[in-house]
């Protein structure tokens, strides 16, 4: 069985999860039918998929509305969150939310010590766009690169009394860590859709900071004129932020207010919440059984 998942080039610690994760979990499922893909972690289910090719999914999500490709090869167990469910017509209660949750490094950590540095994790191509972590120093934060190695990720976030996150697996991980975290949109590759998707599984509004001076190091001009249209069109505007695309490099200015922003967000501590433990144990649970089904099912070892 084939482990589908988003491949990122320099790597990206939510999505590269899926091959610690899911080997561990079976330790066999490489020797299941290679006619079969397996769909874990990430935003997946937006592409054309064959629909003579089995599909099994656990947990993962869509990115937007009107991209489900419904039909017979699919074998759900459950998906990130309930727009996904009602998009492919299942139930609300097979949104359990996103499956990172069984990785063992996101058990909770106790005592949070409230004098550490807030985190802030970017999505990993607005880290590739600017200096963050010079923007975080600035802040009086301490930035972490989502394109790091999963454990590492984690590692430093375990450091953090709180977490700002424009990566939806920083919000996730933070979670389920009981570290207090809050969503940012730092730039326009922030995706509303998946964001709602989950939250919804944790009961959470939809009520992110957002940064509306995009930072970025250099612009072609062909790169100007396209954000310059997408702006003008409202590209993509139900999942993204079309005004958010840069049309210009960053001034020192603008730095400076990016990070002011940033400062007297983070020194807030009411603007940063987790879920309750219970709620995120029940999640794990429900996943739990789901998996030890499929392992019946294909006849795999499961090690919860």
């Amino acid at each position: 069985m084939d482990i589908t998942y988003c491949k990122i080039d320099g790597g990206n610690f939510g999505d590269d999860l899926n091959l610690l994760l899911w080997p561990r979990l079976f330790p066999g499922l490489h020797a299941v039918s290679s006619g079969v893909s397996f769909y874990g972690i990430g935003t997946l289910l937006d592409g054309f998929h064959d629909q003579s090719h089995r599909k099994v999914v656990l947990g993962t999500g869509l990115g937007e509305v009107g991209m489900a490709q419904a039909d017979a090869s699919w074998d759900f167990y459950w998906v990130r969150g309930p727009l996904t469910a009602r998009e492919f017509g299942l139930p609300a209660s097979m949104g359990i939310g996103d499956p990172a949750l069984l990785w063992p490094g996101l058990e909770p950590i106790g005592q949070v010590q409230e004098n550490a540095p807030v985190g802030l994790i970017p999505h990993y191509r607005t880290w590739d766009s600017f200096d963050w972590p010079e923007v975080a120093r600035q802040a009086g934060m301490v930035a972490i690169n989502p394109r790091q190695p999963p454990q590492l990720v984690i590692d430093q976030m375990r450091s953090c009394s709180r977490i700002l996150t424009e990566s939806l697996h920083g919000g996730i991980c933070a979670d389920a860590m009981g570290i207090d975290w809050a969503p940012c949109v730092l730039a326009h590759r922030f995706n509303d859709f998946k964001w709602r998707d989950w939250l919804a599984t944790i009961e959470r509004e939809f009520a992110p900071l957002v940064l509306h001076k995009p930072l970025l190091r250099s612009l072609s001009v062909g790169k100007v004129v396209g954000n310059y249209l997408a702006r003008l069109t409202r590209y993509k505007a139900g999942t993204r932020r079309p005004a958010l695309r840069a049309v210009g490099c960053a001034s020192r200015q603008d730095v400076g207010e990016v990070s002011a922003s940033l400062r007297t967000y983070a020194s807030q501590p009411a603007n940063f919440r987790c879920s309750a433990p219970t709620k995120i144990e029940s999640q794990r649970q429900r996943m739990h059984v789901l998996c030890e089904t499929f392992a019946v099912r294909n006849q795999l070892q499961y090690n919860p």
